[in-house]
């Protein structure tokens, strides 16, 4: 039996991100598969507990040392990490792990993680899952404005300094400190940062699973939707799903929007998520925005099939769960490079991807989809196809990514 040990530096719940979502999804899925695997998943919590999902799996949540929701000028920008640089209680478990797999490179789980792997001789595994040195230069960046307003000091640390980028450019050094510890590490094939992993170490692909049957077309009810939120039945739905912060580019949308309906072109948007820019876009757009919160899973399906676009305007992703989501329902997706473009395997076949960052050029290209009923369903119609030809199931990526992974490790 080989027991493996996932740690995963972020709080378990209802408003956490993709990453968490992904080692959920991939802890649930490996109580279906007979592989001879012992698995434990780590996550961030309020208490210490261990959830049982099956006989060889099961959820554990440690209170943080340290967390980054202590430092107010963090609050509400992202997901909450531990900044301690040691995990006492952690090392209680990582004794009983023949590999131990680490899902970031930056904070306690992960410097813990490396010193007792060192220590014990276990071998250690990395992932990359987040851009992290790019979402430190957008969180630093509004942490100082948030901190020093518009003023002097803020421009002497942002443009001056360049703090943002230092502090991008110091977790970009502390990655490339981990990985020197790992014998494997798992990226996705078009990340950028697979170019910090040392020479001669190991680096395989790592795909995301989509659980086809929940995220489907079938999910659509457009009528129950438009109830819900008290939009007109000729008005066009455009859904976005993810943080309203400035990681996910979400106010290019919110302009594009607002041009368009300067321009006397209907559409409502569905914005499914939380974040610091909900009252400025709530200010800017009105009656024509409504604002989802966080849902569960299967209110993400009924938004994304009930919707007529989903657009995601970030660029800052590694695999974005909720655009393989929408392609799942059979939306017709708008995605940019260095974000969803890596689930569309065909620009302007199952996916649009919008090259120009302006939401000028946003708008243009929605305008253009949302008038052409019959391009919107066959994008719609493709993406669905892409998804059950293409795409895994997470059980598959489990067996053929990650255990063949583990197995080496544990060999060497």
């Amino acid at each position: 039996m080989l027991k493996v040990g996932i740690l995963v530096d972020l709080g378990r719940g209802p408003h956490a991100g993709g990453h968490v979502k992904c080692w959920e999804r991939f802890a649930e899925a490996s109580v279906g598969i007979d592989e001879n695997i012992d698995l434990t998943v780590h996550f961030q919590g309020s208490v210490e507990e261990t959830i049982p999902l099956g006989p060889k799996s099961r959820i554990v949540t440690l209170k943080p040392v340290f967390s980054s929701e202590r430092l107010f000028f963090l609050r509400n920008l992202a997901d909450y990490t531990d900044l301690a640089r040691n995990h006492r209680r952690l090392k209680c478990y990582l004794e009983n792990y023949d590999v131990i797999h680490t899902t970031d490179g930056y904070f306690a789980y992960a410097h813990t993680a490396a010193e007792f792997a060192r220590q014990r001789g276990i071998p250690l595994v990395n992932s990359l899952h987040t851009n992290t040195p790019g979402f430190t230069k957008v969180y630093s960046d509004r942490a100082i404005r948030r901190t020093f307003g518009d003023s002097f000091i803020s421009r002497l640390l942002i443009n001056r300094a360049a703090l943002p980028d230092r502090f991008s450019r110091y977790m970009e050094k502390s990655l490339r400190k981990h990985l020197a510890n790992c014998s494997a590490v798992l990226a996705s094939e078009n990340d950028e940062l697979t170019a910090h992993v040392p020479d001669g170490l190991p680096c395989t692909p790592l795909r995301r699973g989509i659980d086809r049957t929940l995220f489907h077309p079938n999910k659509s009810d457009a009528n129950k939707l438009r109830t819900q939120y008290g939009i007109p039945d000729d008005v066009p739905l455009i859904a976005f799903v993810g943080r309203l912060d400035g990681s996910k580019n979400v106010m290019t949308l919110a302009h594009a929007a607002k041009h368009l309906l300067d321009h006397g072109q209907e559409l409502h948007l569905i914005l499914a998520g939380k974040g610091y820019l909900q009252e400025e876009i709530e200010e800017m757009l009105g009656g024509h925005v409504s604002f989802a919160g966080t849902l569960s899973p299967q209110q993400v399906a009924h938004l994304n099939a009930s919707s007529d676009l989903f657009v995601f305007p970030s660029t800052l992703e590694v695999w974005p769960n909720a655009v393989l989501e929408a392609k799942a329902c059979g939306t017709a997706i708008m995605v940019a490079p260095g974000g969803g473009n890596i689930y569309v395997s065909k620009p302007d076949n199952d996916g649009i991807i919008v090259e120009d960052g302006s939401p000028t050029h946003w708008a243009t290209m929605i305008d253009e989809l949302l008038n052409d009923p019959a391009k919107l369903a066959r994008i719609g119609a493709a993406a669905r196809k892409d998804v059950e030809t293409k795409r895994l199931s997470w059980e598959d990526v489990l067996r053929e990514d990650l255990i063949p992974v583990w197995r080496q490790a544990a060999n060497q």
